[in-house]
């Protein structure tokens, strides 16, 4: 009798038909929401705090405003007036991504939060699509079957990053863009059945491309880990539905300027043609990373700065990710982005690394849980060697954090949650608002544009951003004087910068023209001084 209570139960021969009830065995296992673990919930919430609490500490005392950050808050709210842009939008990005910073800017500002500054405020909306991602992550990092504590270090790393840290909380359109992307990535790798699942990812994708268009770079990295699946039946509905989708949502893009009469090329009007024409084959290359002294070669060392230990851990362990199967998708993501870096000589914005920073953080996760599987795979075949093992596994695993937070990470987050870097920049703009005539014409860099135009000015042709006087055309029918019609210039660390690299002649002559009568620290406030001959000139270009 005790012999037979310990045989296996006879079960019934199996008939290969899975009973109804019961899920696939990969949607049994995959990570999901509607059955989350008591210590995934721990360690979200856990997650959740650290990322709230380091996107805005100190928030508006560091990084330093940028001109872009101005540009994009200036452009989310001339969305609540009904425009796309405050001056003409020439189709230099699509705008859902300001769209999206529109729909949530009235929030902070309702609460007078960001010291009181349109640039300010919005950096509160940024920061939400920071806590976003970091989250997006974690949730990511479990779908790749990652254990709790390495996807936790994973958004850890993410949270921490210095790199990280400086362009997460900056009013960048990539920033709204990268938790659709790692939204579109946790959906792609959805149970097989999941077909609404597969298309909502073409959506999100979609959303991310329409928010910042680098970011469709990522697209291949995307199918690859929506096909790479060991099982999986409706492969052509989920494929076919996620192409379908996420080409229509993108159509929106070109079928608005249709409509707008402004597809292509033409006489008194922009055009998307134009646009593009301009972003690939005219706008000023970066050179190459091997070229010193390049635009391009320097932005990787200034990346590097920032965090050299990330970018180079996350490129190894992106190598790494290749040993499983699920993971070979984040090489390819990491590789695609690398590409135009190493490969390209055309035009590279500063916050191009901002996409790639949460698939470096989420390569060193994966290949940090790869490596423990291969050793616990050792000590099974050995079990005498269980605690060596594991201990060195973990002080190895702790020296190289504590050499990638200690001294670079430490020094760098603390200076970023302790400094102040915009004091010049408020006294700056306070000053302007308190001692220049509102009848009075002011070329203003763009971080300060929106704040300045609306205190008392309310016309983007009486305050203008230092750019349009040579780039927006509707300038020579409201100012005939051209530059002469200048009262005033507000002088930036950038705008000198502009001036050569846009070539902004008009600008040039009213800086030329112009002399300092108050400054404060790097910025200036500059009256237009006019010789008595340009006087007799005056209201001609």
């Amino acid at each position: 009798m005790a012999l037979l209570e310990l045989r296996p139960p006879v079960r019934p021969p199996d008939q290969g038909i899975r009973p109804a009830h019961k899920a696939p065995l990969d949607a049994r296992h995959s990570f999901t929401l509607r059955r989350l673990s008591r210590q995934d919930r721990l360690v979200m919430a856990a997650l959740f705090i650290m990322a709230v609490v380091f996107s805005l500490w100190n928030l508006t005392g560091a990084p330093s405003y940028q001109d872009d950050e101005g540009t994009y808050t200036a452009q989310a709210f001339s969305v609540h007036k009904g425009t796309l842009a405050p001056y003409t939008y020439w189709y230099d990005h699509p705008p859902l991504g300001w769209i999206q910073i529109a729909a949530l800017n009235w929030i902070p500002m309702l609460f007078n939060l960001g010291d009181g500054t349109a640039i300010g405020a919005t950096r509160y909306v940024i920061a939400a699509f920071f806590v976003s991602s970091a989250i997006l992550l974690y949730m990511l990092a479990r779908r790749l079957t990652v254990r709790i504590p390495f996807a936790a270090l994973t958004t850890v790393v993410f949270i921490l990053s210095p790199l990280s840290l400086v362009l997460g909380r900056q009013v960048y359109l990539d920033n709204v863009a990268v938790p659709w992307v790692l939204l579109a990535f946790y959906l792609a790798l959805s149970s097989r059945h999941a077909l609404a699942h597969h298309v909502f990812a073409g959506t999100c994708f979609a959303i991310a491309v329409l928010s910042k268009e680098t970011l469709a770079i990522f697209g291949p990295a995307l199918l690859l880990t929506l096909i790479n699946r060991p099982r999986w039946s409706n492969r052509a509905f989920s494929v076919v539905g996620f192409l379908a989708v996420g080409a229509l949502v993108l159509a929106f893009y070109p079928l608005a300027a249709l409509l707008r009469n402004e597809l292509l090329a033409g006489p008194d009007h922009v055009s998307l043609q134009e646009a593009l024409t301009f972003q690939f084959l005219k706008r000023s290359g970066s050179g190459t990373i091997f070229e010193t002294g390049s635009s391009r070669a320097e932005l990787l060392t200034g990346w590097l700065y920032f965090d050299k230990y990330l970018i180079t851990a996350g490129l190894i362990a992106a190598l790494v990710c290749l040993f499983r199967r699920n993971s070979r998708a984040i090489t390819l993501a990491v590789a695609l982005f690398a590409l135009p870096i190493v490969l390209g000589q055309g035009y590279l914005p500063a916050m191009y690394i901002i996409a790639v920073i949460p698939f470096l953080a989420l390569a060193v996760g994966v290949g940090v849980d790869i490596a423990w599987s291969g050793t616990e795979k050792l000590w099974r075949h050995h079990a005498g060697l269980k605690n060596p093992l594991r201990g060195s596994f973990v002080v190895a695993l702790g020296g190289s954090l504590v050499l990638m937070s200690m001294p670079q990470w430490f020094e760098q987050d603390r200076e970023l949650l302790t400094a102040e870097t915009n004091t010049d920049w408020k006294n700056t703009m306070t000053w302007v608002q308190d001692n220049v005539s509102r009848e009075d014409v002011v070329l203003a860099p763009y971080s300060m544009w929106h704040d300045l135009n609306s205190s008392g000015w309310d016309d983007p042709w009486s305050m203008i951003a230092v750019e349009k006087p040579d780039l927006d055309a509707q300038f020579d029918q409201i100012h005939p004087g051209s530059w002469r019609d200048v009262d005033y210039i507000v002088v930036g660390p950038t705008v000198l910068a502009n001036i050569e690299n846009l070539g902004l002649t008009r600008t040039g002559k009213v800086l030329e023209n112009s002399v300092p009568v108050k400054t404060f620290g790097e910025w200036s406030i500059n009256k237009m001084t006019v010789p008595l001959e340009e006087l007799a000139v005056r209201g001609t270009p």
